[in-house]
């Protein structure tokens, strides 16, 4: 599109016979090209890039960009620009071309010929590849193909060529061609190659055709086809080998490279631009610029490789960017559209531009006393327009006569008896006065609002007014109403539109959104939780029924109402519009206008449609402190290498970047994110999967890329450590019993030996030592150290390590004390514990019959006072065996410590079956327990010659019936120290 301006000079009659303090020193129109494009973003030096010089744009298969340089090539993921050159293993800096063969390896073609390719992430060369040793050549890489077979082929601008077998067997062909090579192919199963001075066999050095060509003719291999360029026209090899004519570019150029869309269209980069050739018709874009290479990606964005200016990135060829200068782009604040159809667009230097049905955009600029002025807004009222600038209004009537106001203005509104001028205050003016010296009007009397305000809209009896302190209404009736008691009125307006078959004012809003009023009430409100992507909204304009665009501080989006529910979708998505700030919005018959900083930008809304296509998302590296897992899986850690860190990348071109990644580890909920990278710290061993996926702004969802791994288990919860301890555990019981009854036997020969020497001793002394023989053979019943062992197997057996561990370490504490405590007497501290683990055991094995309660004297120090070993033992498993296990009900064991003068009184109570219960089941059985009468005489011994003892059984009697039964036990109270 081309912009064409004229040169006059027109000064209003107003003004020759009015005196203002504005000099108008002269409006003048121009004339320049300005530079029409499609909307893109040009990614440099400034991005990243490490050269501006781009030959060509390769896509991997992960959706990567690839460019090449004559500074090493560059990978893209939508994110970050990655440099490789020699340092990181290419062979040479300069680098053509890249080109992905049958296995999927991708060659580089280099300058000095020496190749090098990428596979897995890993670069290969002459220094680990014997490969690509037995490939390079001395001089440039003009060529590579690959033919139905797979046979590969490289061509060097010398003269070599180097046939690469499936089976990767090299092969040198030895050809006695013409040089240089600029390009070759198969044709029948023979080797042709395009020379300066024509096609050739290139093995019988047999001139195929004899077509005039030159150095810059190139060979193309597209979808299984090669063209051949020779200036500006463009042919295709037949399968017999002859040449069709394809396309003869318009103009001059030199072909570089070829890109076919589809059969009907097809891309042709020049030294003079981009062409395109579709349908049999041309079109030029990126007129001056030396393309190199184009490529259309995953998502049908467009990659515009150049050769001084680096790459630029096209969203869609539809949406069109007129910069509307020669030079750099015009910054555009406003747009109007009339009746007549005409486009206005306001700009920054006091230039406006026009667009009238069937002509190209018309420039104008303004100066007024000698400043360049600010368009702020441009309105229409009947036959005139008004252009409302920072320091001056122009108004032009129907017959195109101009006038100056005298006076600047935001925005301006005429009904049909008043002016409202809007700047830093608001000031209302009847019609008849507004006219060139209307300045000498804007006094105190005029004054309608003191509000510096940027925006005007009158809607049936309302004017509503938006201010940089919120929302105002005026009526004739009731004046000034302010609505900024509203939170979401409560900042600046930037723009109003009045929708009258909705009957809803939609309020644009500096930082809460779009505010929806109707019927004097606030309606609604959207904003980002309903998917608005800025709260910064500048612009709104209907394009269809119930259906709006929105412009804000980061591009575009479309809301749609639909049954009193809102439905926002991120054109950004769709235009590649992000951070691309929206000043103002037009539209004319389905032609859609955005005022932008960078210039004009229309496209046609009916066929902006979302492309079909998704984001992209892969797992790029595992690792933790100590490893980068690398390679196939499976990823193993160890138990103390367990934090883990997972980077993954969203490839989304046309979102530049706007992703939001959702991940889930093992079950856990997904979590959303915009971050690329997960740590988890001091993972617990077991085996893992991690999943995620990205989202564009348009709310496409990508694949779902998953990675499994697991952290090693530690040495102590494997099983055979388990087993070993399980082992170890019922080696040491039975040792601690082995050396238990050792020690009693060895106990037993001592105390019999002793015997015998001591015959003559007392009777006395005999039964004491007979008694403490029984008592010691008392103290731990073999029967209980069976069922005990029963026990912990059993435990085992079931897989119940815990109450097993609990088990085993109770019962060897009670072994360890008895063997330690085998004197005759001990403390009573001592005599408590032992009984309480005896109990615990014991409960153990009589599961729910039996609760116990030990009391203890305040009085009593436990620690000072001498009890005989397990005086009471006898008794409590007296009392649980024959009166508490009978119960049906859970019984209550008593067991108290008392101070009574100098003795220590000692009780065992418990509410079982009773004595007379007891006997009865007892009467069949062989043996009797002879415990308590061992037990009475133990105290008797123990007592003589020291105080009196006593030996009491009471059974408990409760209504007539049996209600347990009382052991009462009383002994000198004798301190351990005296």
């Amino acid at each position: 599109m081309k912009v064409v301006f004229t040169d006059c000079l027109h000064l209003p009659d107003e003004l020759n016979s009015v005196r203002t303090p504005f000099l108008l020193l002269y409006l003048f129109f121009w004339c320049a090209a300005p530079a029409q494009n499609p909307f893109c973003i040009n990614y440099s030096i400034n991005d990243g890039l490490p050269s501006e010089n781009v030959y060509a744009v390769f896509e991997d298969q992960n959706g990567f960009i690839w460019l090449t340089t004559d500074a090493g090539i560059v990978r893209f993921d939508s994110h970050n620009f990655l440099d490789f050159n020699t340092d990181n293993g290419l062979s040479d800096n300069e680098v053509f071309q890249m080109k992905k063969d049958h296995k999927g390896r991708i060659w580089l073609l280099t300058l000095n010929g020496k190749t090098c390719y990428i596979q897995n992430g890993k670069i290969y060369n002459e220094t680990n590849s014997a490969l690509v040793r037995k490939i390079c050549g001395n001089s440039l890489m003009s060529d590579f193909y690959q033919d139905a077979q797979n046979q590969i082929y490289f061509c060097f601008r010398d003269g070599q060529i180097v046939q690469v077998t499936p089976h990767d067997k090299v092969v040198k062909i030895k050809c006695k061609t013409p040089q240089p090579y600029l390009g070759m192919w198969k044709n029948k199963n023979k080797l042709c190659v395009l020379t300066p001075l024509g096609i050739y066999n290139a093995e019988q050095n047999l001139r195929i055709n004899p077509m005039a060509t030159a150095t810059t003719s190139r060979a193309f291999h597209v979808n299984r086809q090669t063209y051949i360029s020779n200036a500006n026209q463009l042919y295709r090899i037949r399968p017999n080998g002859d040449l069709t004519k394809i396309l003869s570019l318009p103009e001059p150029a030199e072909i570089l490279q070829l890109y076919q869309e589809n059969p009907n269209k097809i891309w042709i980069c020049t030294r003079q631009g981009l062409f395109l050739h579709e349908n049999q018709q041309f079109k030029k874009y990126f007129s001056g610029e030396m393309v190199s290479n184009l490529l259309r990606d995953f998502e049908g964005g467009y990659w515009v490789a150049t050769l001084k200016n680096g790459v630029y990135y096209v969203p869609s060829f539809d949406v069109i960017l007129n910069k509307l200068s020669t030079e750099k782009p015009m910054k555009i604040n406003c747009i109007g559209i009339n009746q007549k159809k005409e486009i206005w667009a306001g700009g920054d230097a006091n230039n406006y531009f026009v667009k009238r049905p069937g002509l190209e955009f018309t420039g104008q600029t303004t100066l007024v006393d000698g400043q360049a002025d600010q368009i702020t807004s441009i309105r229409f009222f009947g036959q005139d327009t008004y252009v409302s600038g920072k320091n001056m209004i122009l108004k032009i009537d129907g017959k195109g006569k101009k006038s100056f106001l005298g006076c600047g203005a935001n925005d301006l509104w005429l009904d049909a008896e008043n002016g409202f001028f809007a700047y830093t205050v608001v000031y209302k003016i009847p019609h008849r006065k507004i006219k060139p010296g209307i300045k000498n009007m804007l006094n105190k009397n005029n004054m309608l609002l003191q509000k510096r305000t940027s925006v005007l809209l009158h809607e049936s009896e309302n004017t509503w007014i938006g201010s940089n302190y919120g929302l105002y209404r005026y009526r004739v009736k009731d004046s000034i109403t302010n609505w900024n008691s509203y939170p979401n009125l409560q900042t600046s307006i930037e723009d109003l539109y009045f929708d009258s078959k909705q009957q809803t004012l939609f309020v644009a809003t500096s930082s809460k959104g779009i505010v929806l009023l109707r019927n004097e009430k606030i309606i609604g409100q959207i904003s980002h939780r309903n998917g608005l992507n800025s709260m910064t909204c500048n612009a709104i304009e209907k394009v269809g029924n119930q259906t709006y665009l929105v412009g804000s501080n980061n591009g575009l989006n479309l809301v749609t109402f639909k049954n009193e529910s809102v439905n926002i979708r991120n054109i950004n998505a769709v235009l590649g519009l992000k951070n691309q700030k929206i000043n103002d919005i037009g539209y004319l018959d389905q032609i859609v206008y955005l005022a932008t900083d960078r210039g004009l930008l229309w496209f046609n809304i009916t066929k902006i449609n979302r492309k079909d296509s998704r984001p992209k998302c892969l797992i790029e590296t595992l690792k933790t402190q100590k490893r980068n897992a690398a390679g196939k899986p499976p990823y193993e850690f160890d138990f103390n290498d367990n934090q883990v860190s997972i980077h993954f990348s969203g490839i989304s071109y046309i979102s530049q970047n706007d992703l939001t990644y959702h991940y889930q580890l093992s079950g856990q909920d997904w979590t959303q994110t915009q971050e690329s990278q997960i740590n988890y710290k001091s993972l617990p061993s077991g085996e893992y999967i991690f999943k995620v996926y990205c989202t564009d702004g348009y709310g496409t969802q990508s694949n779902t890329a998953v990675i499994r791994f697991e952290i090693l288990a530690p040495f102590w919860q494997k099983w055979w450590f388990i087993l070993l301890c399980l082992l170890i555990i019922i080696g040491v019981i039975y040792a601690i019993v082995k050396y238990r009854l050792k020690e009693q036997q060895r106990q037993f020969s001592v105390e019999k030996a002793a015997i015998q020497l001591e015959r003559d001793k007392a009777t006395l002394e005999k039964q004491m030592i007979d008694l403490e023989q029984k008592a010691l053979r008392q103290q731990m019943n073999p029967h209980f150290i069976f069922n005990a062992l029963n026990t912990i197997k059993g435990y085992y057996s079931e897989g119940d390590l815990m109450r097993a561990s609990t088990y085993i370490s109770k019962f060897s504490k009670l072994l360890r004390m008895l063997l330690e405590n085998a004197d005759k007497t001990i403390s009573l501290s001592t005599e408590i514990e032992m009984l309480e683990l005896y109990l615990e055991l014991t409960k153990i094995r009589y599961e729910n019959k039996f609760v116990y309660e030990l009391i203890l004297d305040e009085n009593l120090n436990p620690n000072d006072i001498e009890i005989p070993t397990l005086l009471l033992q006898p008794i409590v498993e007296n009392a649980i065996i024959h009166g508490l296990s009978p119960r049906n009900k859970t019984g209550l064991l008593k067991i108290s410590f008392a101070k009574q003068d100098k003795q220590l009184h000692c009780m065992v109570e418990d509410n079982g079956i009773g004595r007379i219960a007891s006997q009865k089941k007892q009467q069949h059985r062989e043996y009797q327990s002879k415990a308590l009468e061992i037990t009475k005489e133990r105290i008797a011994l123990f007592s003589k010659g020291i105080g009196p003892s006593t030996f009491e059984i009471i059974d408990l009697i409760q209504n007539d019936k049996p209600a347990g039964t009382q052991v009462v036990v009383t002994i000198p109270l004798i301190s351990i120290w005296s």
